[in-house]
């Protein structure tokens, strides 16, 4: 076990701050996409009125209680439903507006519906942080990332990407490089194609991500790089791209915290069911609440402990995902729970 240093210590506290709120809404849990090692099953369609209705009714009571609100947007691919995204986001730039407090958010997108308009409209709703995956250069990416009728998605998203490069907007968009076995050659062109055409702009920025098997429909169809291979391949593409990785000087001091493991983050599905994670979506473990028409959510102490215990242990690994070995039961000892 990993225990984290001091230094560490103060800036996990401030996670813990009760007057801000994460919210990390799924409108829809529909996709147009049909990615080859999605875990999803796209059972859930658009988010009902009901459950518009009771967020919007739980923001209005946590308000006068807040300094920060923050939305992110998640999926199935929210853009598909884009008037819930717009009218809830305006809904809440206005309440944030009305009560003092600071608003924000993300969009989590496979960036097809990230034309300019839309950009323009979210971006005016501070909805203008983004994240798009691409794997690859031109069929490459086609091969994993591909619409539900089959036919390919690169040239479009790159082009939405090319006009918010030439646009005066004001947001940052994070280019997530997925890395599979089949698309190392295609990864290094991409990576070549994005030192040229966007890391000059300060407003863009690359992740790599080695794609994993995260279950779901495709459990037993995704092939992932070895830990060794991935390591080889991470450095030689930031090399292309001219980023040099971080050396910290210890394991800890970057204290990357997921959003999961804090009291003042959750997920609301389409649905109404409340979870604190993204990615276990059918685990019941995930179901830590449920949100009521009038915006009241009771919530089930037991898991809510379950999510939180890394704040109990002090141990940084499951700060960093307490999805990984997830208890089957509450821990031995009780820690109290930050009001939500």
């Amino acid at each position: 076990m990993h225990m984290i240093d001091e230094q560490a210590n103060m800036a996990l506290i401030t996670t813990l701050n009760p007057r801000h709120l994460q919210l990390t809404l799924l409108p829809t849990e529909k996709c147009n996409f049909r990615c080859t090692y999605c875990y999803e099953d796209f059972t859930l369609g658009k988010m009902t009125t009901e459950v518009q209705r009771g967020i919007r009714k739980f923001i209005e009571r946590r308000l006068p209680n807040l300094d920060c609100l923050y939305f992110s947007w998640f999926g199935g691919e929210p853009l598909t439903a884009k008037r819930i995204v717009l009218e809830m986001s305006s809904f809440a730039r206005d309440a944030c507006l009305r009560h003092g407090v600071d608003f924000g958010g993300a969009v989590t997108t496979n960036g097809y519906f990230l034309d300019m308009q839309t950009a323009a409209s979210l971006c005016e709703l501070k909805q203008n942080k983004f994240q798009v995956s691409l794997d690859g250069y031109g069929s490459g990416h086609d091969r994993s990332r591909k619409l539900a009728s089959g036919a390919g998605t690169f040239d479009r998203i790159w082009a939405n990407l090319l006009a918010l490069r030439a646009s005066r907007l004001d947001f940052a968009l994070l280019i997530r490089m997925h890395l599979l076995p089949h698309n190392l050659v295609s990864s290094k062109q991409l990576a070549v194609a994005l030192k040229e055409s966007f890391l000059g702009d300060s407003r863009f920025s690359v992740l790599l991500k080695v794609v994993g098997n995260l279950g779901g429909p495709n459990r037993l169809t995704v092939a992932s790089l070895t830990q060794q291979e991935g390591i080889s391949v991470v450095a030689e593409i930031n090399n292309i791209l001219g980023i040099v990785p971080s050396s910290p000087s210890s394991p800890s001091s970057a204290l990357p915290t997921c959003y999961a493991a804090r009291p003042n983050a959750l997920v609301i599905r389409a649905d109404g069911r409340v979870q604190k994670c993204t990615v276990l979506l059918d685990d019941d473990r995930n179901t830590v609440g449920r949100l009521s028409l009038d915006g009241n959510i009771e919530f089930d102490k037991r898991k809510m402990h379950i999510w939180m215990r890394g704040y109990q242990s002090m141990d940084a690994k499951t700060l960093r995902c307490p999805a990984e070995n997830l208890p089957l039961s509450k821990p031995r000892k009780i820690i109290p729970i930050v009001a939500i």
